[in-house]
């Protein structure tokens, strides 16, 4: 899940005063030059040195103060900026445009209502102020309240049609409509009228962006930057189309470059934090997402982002932990229950889960995926039927969601329903032909069915489309293995050792076929890398000559019923191997035989159970 934050620079238009004075003529130029965001710093300084003055004049000061408010909040100081204007207001109540910049930093502050009050005054004192209606505009906008905000962007218009602001803030107000095209309009004619407005290129490549355009956006964005090098959020912008074209280095380049120029902002550290998680480097997406909570500890999305960063190392309860925290600040986000009952699920807790599952489609009663993830953890219990019911409701919500397809296929698998799976693995092949594990499924079925060639057609495929597939290897190698194709098998079983050297099966697969081919056993070294303190470390032991069958029988016992029959699946069909292996073909066959009737139809070695039985010439 990707949250990425468009900013649109809407930041309140303000104004400069400057009467003629007593101080030098240079620092009231320099005083005056507001919208000038290179020299802010000495602009300050100009009107501190007029403010210094003991012999300037009273509406001399307001004045001053009125454009130092300004600057302020050029650098987003926003306290200043209010008591400098409250101030110039003081000494001058009649200042519409010290109204204005003060409602500027007030909604800097996001008090929208005093920003409001305050624009109502500047435009009381001033009925044909232009920025003041463009700025109540902007503050109604944020509100959501957006035919107001309409009307005080047409009235500017109006008043002054040469003026590029309110057709940026009525593109705005388009977008936040999700009327793309109209926005595109407003921007470019904001544009025509003021080629060098570098906010309304960024905010017409925003629009791109949202239309999948970011060819255009990256354009816009580039001439916005062109325009204004400091633009910190255009940077940010361009890194996010550059981001959503998979170019993730110029995407961290622009970000970077982003937070240079504002090492305060936020989401540039999210976002950066995004891109090196696509790049698989999880620690640096953690230390940015990190720097974004340390900035803004109510920064939701960052910590979401942290939780499923966590999630991908496996470090499941700081996942949950990010993802309670996320929901403490917004109890609404249904994607943030959805992913925290990932977290669950990954544990192996899955009443948790559901309770997630069920929060998230409470929230939002059409969120197909969370539909899908409770099915899957219902078909974690075995209650078959009500994982059905949710695939077949994640189906109705979207036909084309071939995840969904897959998942249900996986269950009538389990209930040995071949022809309804078959029917869903292939529909979900037909939505998405390059849907690997559905390959791998509906081979594992035509395996079952006895179509040998039918499966490795369909498990080549799986690889051809994933070569990185350890699992396909794996699923493959045995088809190899227990057809009789001891070389083919063993190098399958060797390629998904390398692709995952800590699975274990992949090992005690590959042993197999070296004994078979009697080639010396790679398994006490591939040991190394294992986890001996859980199964299948017993299944290990057995093949190393530490455990005989009986005692890795006794150590598959488990107090969860569903564990416990799994591991006793495959006690018998791993010892059942090893006793073919050792010409002990009557016990090997008793002990496929249970295999057969125990194992859940999921496991691979119930499809190697099957076809062994079938090669011994025995009756299950």
């Amino acid at each position: 899940m990707r949250f990425v934050r468009m900013f649109f620079l809407l930041a309140a238009s303000v104004i400069a005063t400057g009467p003629v004075s007593a101080a030098n003529v240079l620092d009231w130029s320099q005083c005056k030059d507001v919208n000038n965001t290179v020299a802010t710093d000495r602009n300050i300084a100009a009107c501190n040195g007029i403010l210094a003055n003991p012999n300037e004049t009273k509406s001399n000061r307001a004045a001053a103060l009125t454009n130092r408010c300004a600057l302020w909040i050029t650098k987003k100081e926003h306290d200043r900026a209010s008591a400098d204007c409250s101030e110039a207001i003081r000494l001058n109540p009649k200042d519409s445009i010290a109204y204005n910049n003060r409602g500027s930093a007030r909604n800097g502050k996001k008090d929208h209502d005093s920003a409001i009050a305050d624009y109502n005054e500047a435009i009381r004192l001033n009925p044909k102020y232009t920025h003041a209606y463009n700025n109540r505009g902007n503050v109604y906008r944020a509100k959501g309240d957006y035919d107001r905000a309409m009307a005080d962007y047409n009235l500017a218009v109006r008043l002054d049609p040469k003026d590029a602001q309110p057709h940026i803030g009525i593109g705005s107000t388009y977008r936040a409509k999700n009327d793309n095209d109209h926005a595109i309009g407003e921007f470019s004619e904001a544009i025509r009228l003021d080629p060098k407005n570098s906010m309304a290129y960024n905010n017409r490549g925003n629009a791109y962006y949202a239309k999948k355009d970011y060819d255009r956006a990256i354009v816009d964005h580039s001439e916005a930057i062109r325009l204004d090098p400091k633009n910190s959020i255009a940077c940010n912008n361009r890194g996010n189309a550059y981001y959503a074209k998979k170019d993730y280095d110029r995407a961290i380049a622009d970000y970077n470059e982003s937070i240079r120029l504002d090492t305060k902002y936020v989401i540039a550290y999210g976002n950066r934090g995004l891109a090196y998680a696509a790049k698989g480097d999880t620690d640096r997406a953690i230390a940015d997402y990190s720097e974004a909570i340390r900035l803004d500890p109510k920064y939701v999305n960052s910590y979401s982002s942290r939780g499923l960063a966590y999630a991908a190392k496996g470090d499941t309860d700081r996942a949950i932990a990010d993802y309670s925290e996320a929901i403490r600040l917004d109890p609404k986000n249904s994607i943030v229950s959805n992913n925290r009952g990932n977290a669950y699920y990954a544990k192996k807790d899955y009443d948790s889960a559901i309770a997630n599952y069920n929060e998230a489609i409470r929230l939002n009663p059409v969120y197909t995926i969370a539909y899908r993830n409770r099915g899957n953890a219902y078909y974690a219990k075995k209650d078959n039927d009500r994982a059905i019911a949710d695939y077949n409701e994640a189906i109705r919500l979207d036909t084309k969601y071939a995840l969904a397809y897959n998942s249900r296929g996986d269950v009538y698998r389990s209930k040995g329903d071949y022809d309804r799976a078959i029917a869903d693995y292939s529909e979900s092949i037909k939505i998405d032909p390059k849907n690997s594990a559905a390959f791998l499924n509906r081979g594992r079925i035509y395996i079952a069915n006895g179509d040998k060639d039918r499966a490795l057609a369909d498990y080549n495929e799986a690889i051809s489309i994933n070569p990185k597939y350890s699992w396909a290897y794996m699923i493959r190698g045995t088809a190899f293995f227990t057809g009789g194709s001891i070389a083919k098998a063993q190098a399958d079983f060797k390629q998904a050792v390398e692709l995952n050297p800590k699975y274990a099966y992949a090992s005690l697969w590959l042993d197999l076929a070296e004994r078979r081919n009697n080639i010396p056993s790679h398994l006490p070294e591939a040991a190394k890398q294992i986890d001996m303190t859980v199964w299948p470390a017993p299944v290990v032991r057995l093949f190393l000559g530490e455990l005989s069958p009986v005692q890795t029988l006794a150590a598959a016992n488990n107090q969860d019923p569903v564990t416990q029959r799994g591991q006793v699946c495959e006690a018998n069909l791993y010892s059942g191997e090893l006793a073919l292996l050792q010409g002990g073909k009557d016990e090997a066959a008793r002990l496929f035989r249970l295999a057969v009737n125990d194992c859940p139809r999921t496991f691979i070695e119930w499809d190697a159970a099957n076809v062994e039985i079938k090669a011994l010439g025995i009756a299950p």
